[in-house]
């Protein structure tokens, strides 16, 4: 997996990966950031975050108010990624798969053929593969209600689309269900306008503290800095 074989490289590397450490809040002291973690702290003359944008706003000092009200604007949505497997089926079309407009479908994002790019990777007795992204408006509604952890909904969106959209009518010899939770910020209109206040923010409040995507140039020399990463 991706995840592991990048700890065992920074591991390797000389890389401190700390784990089961989440970040409660960060100050800035004499030029310097503290990273509260709870029982314990971290110093670091620069900071990088990889967090979620409404996560950092939340664990930034109150003198960086500005900067913490414009990264809590920039919201993320959930999708459900749905893997199925069909015994002796056949995709009617071949490709990497297809996108769904919203006003055809709103709560199917797309179709993944996996079979046709991991053809290696269907099993013996080989079997059809595909992913359904489950994503939009339909989504947002069911955690409002509270049903977006129903892995039988979800299951059920999926074979419909599949069904409906490659003649999939069979039921799947195998699902998995994953919910990925505010994995996928919202760029919206005027969004650009969001970056240029960042960009302002990170001038008149620090230059040691950057987003990972941030709208400025990171500096290439880190005396001592920390990668902030996670999950919300």
């Amino acid at each position: 997996m991706l995840p592991q074989a990048l700890n065992a490289h920074l591991t390797r590397s000389g890389v401190t990966v700390l784990r089961g450490h989440p970040v409660c809040g960060l100050s800035l002291h004499a030029g310097r950031w503290k990273v509260s973690l709870g029982g314990s702290c971290l110093e670091a003359d620069h900071v990088i975050s990889a967090l979620p944008a409404s996560v950092l706003s939340k664990l930034l000092p109150a003198e960086a108010a500005p900067l913490a009200r414009v990264l809590g604007t920039i919201r993320a949505v959930s999708v459900a990624v749905v893997n199925l497997q069909y015994r002796g089926a056949q995709l009617p079309v071949q490709g990497f798969g297809h996108l769904v407009p919203s006003s055809e479908d709103p709560g199917v994002l797309g179709i993944v053929y996996d079979s046709v790019a991991f053809p290696e990777q269907d099993g013996s007795p080989p079997g059809l593969r595909v992913t359904v992204m489950l994503g939009g408006s339909w989504v947002q509604g069911l955690e409002a209600r509270g049903w977006a952890s129903s892995r039988e909904l979800l299951q059920r969106q999926a074979q419909e689309a599949a069904a409906t959209q490659l003649g999939l009518k069979e039921p799947p010899s195998h699902c998995l269900v994953h919910l990925h939770k505010h994995c996928i910020p919202q760029y919206t209109l005027g969004h650009w306008r969001k970056l240029g206040k960042l960009g302002n923010s990170w001038a008149e409040e620090s230059q040691e503290l950057r987003p990972a995507d941030a709208p400025c140039p990171l500096q290439s020399q880190l005396p001592t800095s920390w990668l902030l990463a996670g999950c919300p």
